[in-house]
Order: C-alpha cells, then structure tokens, then sequence
C-alpha cells in the first residue's frame, strides 16, 4: 500500500494510519519533492503525478493499492489509469474533485498561497498551536518530527507552489482520465472545516455520483471528520484500507 499526501503534506500525515495497516501488508509513504526530507523540484502536477508512477515503478513485480488524500486522491488516479496492470485498489480520502469549479479558481488559489507564504514566515510560532490542534493524536515524537518538516520555510512554500499548481493544472492532468476497473473507495469527511471550498454539501455528493459511476466504487462518510481525515479518524481509513486489500486479495 502506497500512500499519497494532500497538498503541501508530507509522508507523517499517514504515520496514525500506516502503523496500523503495516501490520497487515507492505507499506510505503513517502515525501514529494519539497516537502519533508525531498529535495525541491520545479512545481506542476504531471511532475508530481509521474513521481508517484515512478515510485511504483522502482518495484514492478508487485501490484500496489493507492490511498489518496485530498490532492492526493488526483494524483492517485492518474497513476492508476496509467499503470492498470499495477494498481490493484484505490482509497481517494476526501479527494479533489476535477469536475468542481472552485478548484480551478486562480484567484482564490493566489490568495491561499499567500497564506502559505506568510505561515512560512511564521513557522516556528506556529507549531505549539499545531501540536494542541491538529496533532494532538499523534504520539508526541512522532508529532514533533512531522510539524518540524511540514511547517518550515522551504515545505510551506512548496504547498504555496502547489496550490498554484493545481489551479493551473488540473483540468489538463485530468482530461480524459478513467478508473480502471478495480474496487475503489472514496471516503468523505462529513463535516465542514475552517475556510472550506467547495462547500461540504457539494464535495460530498461529487464523491457520492464518482463511486456510483464505478464498477466497483464504495462511498464512506468519515462523520467525525473534517478535510483532514488522517489526522481526526485515521481508523475508518484504516478500515476502509484493509477491507479493499481483502477484495483485492481474493481476486
């Protein structure tokens, strides 16, 4: 299982639900260029798809369940209408949703990099807040080490990048793209956090018609949740994840 983070995140946002599904099958999450211990790279969403193909093309022999959030989710589904024969599953966490136009609105999307890019000025008054908010279920080590990557100048402005990447990007990533047919989640939070666009109501129903138009989609409501799914109920994730290995496995 390979697990993909949302936008400007790095590989610990998984670190509550990989220990747990690393109990039951192979795991990998890692760090996109920029973010966490990756070098930068020029910022676009091919560049960021075709990092994720190649990390599942470093192991060829083996077929690969994708868990995608928010972002994430995008990019995942990219990789799997490219590489079917190597994609057995997808779980997309509250992902991006191409068809919505609030995700391709520039004007928001500079205005959202500009917040990023005063965070990275901030950066060090910001963590004990995060430590109390958004983190408080990690383990403390494990927290200090994912909020010492994710918020520092050069992390924070890689998200600013990214967010402009994807209203620049998406609907030319995403043109013509479709899901092969393999079982794939796709999990909503249920509830509607800070500065939310597009609407909760509207998010949840474009995933809600995206399983119904698959063979084999599967819609989940994460009710405790906002956007951050891995953070506030990694366990429906987890859940969710190893349900999908068990129908991949029986095939």
């Amino acid at each position: 299982m390979v697990f993909e983070a949302g936008m400007g995140a790095n590989r610990g946002t998984w670190g509550l639900v990989q220990q747990e599904v690393a109990a039951r099958t192979r795991t990998l999450a890692y760090d996109r260029a920029g973010l966490g211990r990756s070098a930068p790279a020029p910022a676009g969403l091919h560049r960021m798809a075709t990092d994720l193909e190649d990390v599942l093309l470093a192991d060829d022999d083996t077929r690969f369940v994708l868990v995608g959030h928010s972002l994430g989710g995008v990019l995942a589904r990219w990789v799997a209408q490219r590489q079917p024969a190597m994609v057995a599953g997808l779980v997309l966490v509250d992902q991006v949703e191409e068809g919505i136009e609030a995700y391709h609105d520039r004007s928001r999307a500079r205005l959202v990099a500009t917040g990023y890019t005063i965070g990275a000025c901030l950066a060090g008054a910001s963590r004990p807040l995060l430590m109390k908010v958004l983190h408080k279920n990690f383990p403390y080590d494990m927290a200090v080490e994912l909020i010492s990557e994710e918020v520092s100048f050069r992390a924070l402005r890689t998200g600013a990048a990214e967010v402009l990447a994807m209203a620049t990007g998406l609907r030319g990533l995403m043109e013509g793209a479709v899901v092969p047919d393999i079982p794939v989640t796709v999990i909503s939070a249920g509830r509607h956090g800070r500065a939310e666009r597009p609407p909760r109501p509207v998010l949840i129903a474009a995933h809600r018609r995206l399983a119904e138009r698959l063979p084999r989609g599967r819609h989940v409501v994460a009710d405790r949740a906002d956007h951050l799914v891995p953070l506030q109920q990694p366990e429906l994730i987890v859940s969710e994840a190893l349900k999908l290995v068990e129908e991949v496995s029986r095939l």
